[in-house]
C-alpha cells in the first residue's frame, strides 16, 4: 500500500480515464509514482509531454521498471484540464483539487513548469525533483529511477585537487565537516562573496580543525577554473569531473550561485543555506550552523513563510523578550517538528520576531495589530492567517494548545488582508 505521507499528500483517491482510481492499487514495494506538474497553456509543457509520453509508454512495453504518473494540472478552466489530460496515459488529480494541487506544489518546491518530482510508493521520500532533465537525457531508461547517489560515494568517486593542482585523496577528508562551495569566476555575486567566505574559513579552520572546503565550479573553462581556484585556499573537484559536478548540483537542489551548502562528518546535510548563515554570523560563532527548531525571523527566511505556513511569535525585540519568545516556542517546535519530520516544505516552522523592518514588513502585509505579545500563524501561500485569541496569556501552554487546534482544522482562518465590501447606494 501507499506510505501513509503519500496518502495524506494526494488522497486515497486519483482520477483515471474511466473514473476513480485508489492510490493502493498504484502503490507497490517497487512502484515510482512521478507527479507531473504541467499544463495546456503553458507552451514548454506542451512540448515536454510527448516526450514523457514516449518514455512512459517505452518504460510499460520494453523494461520491468513499474512507474505511474499524476498530471497536477495548472490549468485555468476544466475544459482545457480535460483536453489536456485526454491525451496521456496516466492519472490525475481531479481538477476540483485546487487546494492540494497548491500545497503539492509547496511541499515539493516546484517554483516552474513543466516539473517531474519521482516518489518512491514505499517510503513517499523523494527520488528525484529533477525527472524532466532526466527523461531528456535518458530516454531509453537506461539508468531509471536516477536514485542519486550519496554524496560520500559521489565525493569518493571524484578527484580533488589543491590550489596548486596536487590531487588530495578523499580519504584524508572524508571525517571532516565539509562545506561545499558552488561558485564561479564570471559570477558578479561570487566575486563579492569569495572574499568574505575566504576570511570566515580562516577564522574556522582556527576553532575547529576538522573542517574542509571543496570548490564546486561553474566556469565556463578550464582556465578560467584554474584563475578562480588558485585564489582559494581549499580544494576543488577536478576540471574534468563534470558529471560529478552536475550530480552534486542536482542532489543538493542549486538553484543559484553562490550557494554554500555544509555537511557533516557523515555527510549529511547541515544546511543549504551557509551564505546566508556566515552573512549574519562573520565570525562564525554558530558554526556550522545548524538549523534550529526557532529561529529569530530575518530577511533570508522570507522565502520560507511564502512556501510553507509559519507560527511568529511578535515581542517589542528586547534580548529579553525575544528569549522569552524563545523559551515559550522551543518545546512547541521540538514537538512539533519530531512529529511532522516527513512533512517536507508544509511543516510549520516556528520564529520569534522583534520590533525591526523585516517584522513590520510581515506585519503589513498580514494587515496584523501593532500590539506585543501576538502569536500568528501565516500561511501566505493559501491567503490564511490563524491568531492566538486576545486575552489569552502567551505561554508554552497555550501555544501548544493553538497549534494543536491548527493541526487538527479546529481554527478559523481570517484573510491574510480583509476582503474590502463593496459599497451600497441607497435612494
Amino acid at each position: 500500500m501507499a506510505h501513509p505521507s503519500l496518502v495524506k499528500s494526494l488522497g486515497e483517491q486519483v482520477l483515471g480515464h474511466s473514473g476513480p482510481v485508489n492510490l493502493s492499487e498504484i502503490s507497490g514495494p517497487d512502484r515510482v509514482i512521478a507527479l507531473y506538474f504541467s499544463a495546456h497553456w503553458c507552451p514548454p509543457c506542451r512540448g515536454f509531454t510527448p516526450q514523457l509520453v514516449a518514455f512512459y509508454k517505452h518504460l510499460k512495453e520494453n523494461t520491468k521498471h513499474q512507474l505511474e504518473v499524476i498530471l497536477v494540472s495548472s490549468d485555468q478552466d476544466e475544459a482545457s484540464f480535460q483536453d489536456y489530460f485526454s491525451d496521456m496515459p496516466w492519472l490525475a488529480l481531479p481538477f476540483t483539487e485546487t487546494k492540494r494541487k497548491v500545497r503539492l506544489s509547496r511541499q515539493y518546491r516546484v517554483s516552474a513548469i513543466p516539473s517531474l518530482v519521482l516518489l518512491d510508493s514505499r517510503s513517499g521520500r523523494v527520488i528525484t525533483k529533477s525527472g524532466r532533465e532526466m527523461v531528456t537525457s535518458d530516454p531509453e531508461a537506461l539508468t531509471f529511477p536516477w536514485r542519486p547517489r550519496a554524496l560520500g560515494d559521489l565525493l569518493a568517486a571524484t578527484s580533488l585537487v589543491d590550489p596548486q593542482g596536487q590531487v588530495v585523496p578523499y580519504e584524508s577528508i572524508k571525517d571532516a565537516y565539509k562545506g561545499l562551495y558552488f561558485s564561479a569566476h564570471w559570477c558578479p555575486p561570487c566575486k563579492a562573496f569569495t572574499p568574505q567566505l575566504i576570511s570566515v574559513y580562516e577564522k574556522i579552520k582556527k576553532k575547529e580543525g576538522n573542517f574542509q572546503m571543496i570548490f564546486v565550479s561553474s566556469d565556463r573553462s578550464e582556465e578560467s577554473w584554474r584563475a578562480y581556484h588558485s585564489t582559494m585556499p581549499w580544494l576543488s573537484v577536478a576540471w574534468e569531473c563534470e558529471d560529478v559536478r552536475r550530480e552534486l548540483a542536482t542532489s543538493l537542489e542549486v538553484q543559484g550561485i553562490p550557494t554554500l551548502v555544509v555537511l557533516a562528518p557523515d555527510n549529511t546535510v547541515i544546511t543549504a543555506e551557509g551564505r546566508a548563515e556566515l552573512t549574519e554570523d562573520p565570525e562564525a560563532e554558530r558554526f556550522p550552523w545548524r538549523p534550529q527548531s526557532v529561529e529569530v525571523l530575518a530577511e533570508r527566511h522570507m522565502a520560507r513563510l511564502q512556501e510553507s505556513p509559519c507560527l511568529v511569535l511578535f515581542t517589542d525585540g528586547e534580548t529579553t523578550e525575544l528569549q522569552f519568545g524563545r523559551d515559550v516556542l522551543l518545546p512547541v517546535a521540538e514537538e512539533y517538528l519530531l512529529e511532522h519530520a516527513q512533512e517536507g516544505g508544509l511543516t510549520l516552522q516556528f520564529f520569534v520576531a522583534g520590533e525591526d523592518e523585516v517584522s513590520d514588513s510581515v506585519r503589513d502585509f498580514a494587515c496584523l495589530e501593532d500590539v506585543v505579545p501576538l502569536v500568528a500563524i501565516l500561511d501566505l501561500s493559501e491567503g490564511a492567517k490563524f491568531l492566538l485569541e486576545d486575552g489569552v496569556e502567551v505561554s508554552t501552554a497555550t501555544v501548544h494548545n493553538f497549534v494543536t487546534r491548527y493541526c487538527n482544522g479546529k481554527l478559523s482562518p481570517l484573510p491574510i488582508r480583509p476582503v474590502a465590501s463593496s459599497a451600497t447606494n441607497t435612494s
